[in-house]
C-alpha cells in the first residue's frame, strides 16, 4: 500500500511511494471539504467508484491504495485544481489549507500560468541563439534566474502601488481644491468622487 499520492511514471502506469514523493491526499481532502464535496459526489463526477475512492483518499497514509496518474487527474479536474497548481502548492505550502486561502489563490494561480509556457518558451529562445545546441545549459542557472524573476516581480508590483498611491493622491488633491472657497471652479457643495 503506499503512504503518498504522487506522479510518478511505471510499466503499468501506477503511482508508487517514495520518501522523498509528495502527499497530495491533505489537499485533495480539504479541497473536498471547502467545496463540500464527499467521497460520493467525487465518485459520480470522477467515474471512480466510492469503494476505490476510500482506498485512495483514507486518513491513514498505511491504508491507501497506489493511485493510478490518470485517476489523480480525475479527482483534481473534479475539483477544479489545475495539476501545475497542486505541485506548486504541495510543494511550497505544506499546510493544504494556505491552497485555499484566497491570499495565496492568485500568487499560485500566476505561477502555474508562468510554469505551464515556460519550457517551450525556453526551448524557442534556445533554438533561436546561434551556435547554441542545449548543451550549454546548466542546472546551476536555475538559482539566479530564480531571483531574477523574483526581483522584476517585486519592482514591477511596487510600481503599480506607487502609480495607484499618485492616482490616489491627485485625486485626493482635486477633491480639496474643488471644495476651497477662493479658488476658481471652486464651490461650497460637497463633490461626489464620481
Amino acid at each position: 500500500m503506499s503512504s503518498f499520492a504522487h506522479i510518478e511514471a511505471s510499466d503499468e502506469g501506477c503511482c508508487s511511494a517514495g520518501a522523498d514523493q509528495r502527499d497530495f491526499i491533505p489537499l485533495i481532502l480539504e479541497a473536498m471539504s471547502e467545496h463540500g464535496i464527499g467521497q460520493r459526489k467525487l465518485a459520480l463526477k470522477t467515474g471512480i467508484s466510492k469503494t476505490r475512492l476510500g482506498l485512495l483518499l483514507h486518513h491513514d497514509p498505511a491504508k491507501r491504495a497506489a493511485m493510478y496518474l490518470f485517476e489523480f487527474q480525475q479527482i483534481l479536474d473534479a475539483l477544479d485544481i489545475n495539476i501545475i497548481q497542486a505541485i506548486i502548492a504541495v510543494e511550497n505550502y505544506r499546510n493544504p489549507k494556505l491552497f485555499l486561502d484566497e491570499r495565496f489563490q492568485t500568487s499560485i494561480a500566476m505561477l502555474a500560468e508562468l510554469f505551464e509556457g515556460l519550457p517551450s518558451m525556453l526551448v524557442a529562445a534556445l533554438d533561436e541563439i546561434e551556435g547554441m545546441d542545449g548543451t550549454e545549459v546548466r542546472k546551476e542557472w536555475a538559482g539566479p534566474l530564480r531571483q531574477a524573476v523574483v526581483e522584476k516581480l517585486v519592482k514591477e508590483v511596487g510600481a503599480v502601488m506607487a502609480r495607484r498611491a499618485h492616482l490616489a493622491h491627485i485625486s485626493t488633491l482635486s477633491l480639496l481644491l474643488l471644495r476651497t472657497p477662493g479658488i476658481k471652479g471652486a464651490t461650497d457643495r460637497p463633490v461626489s468622487p464620481e
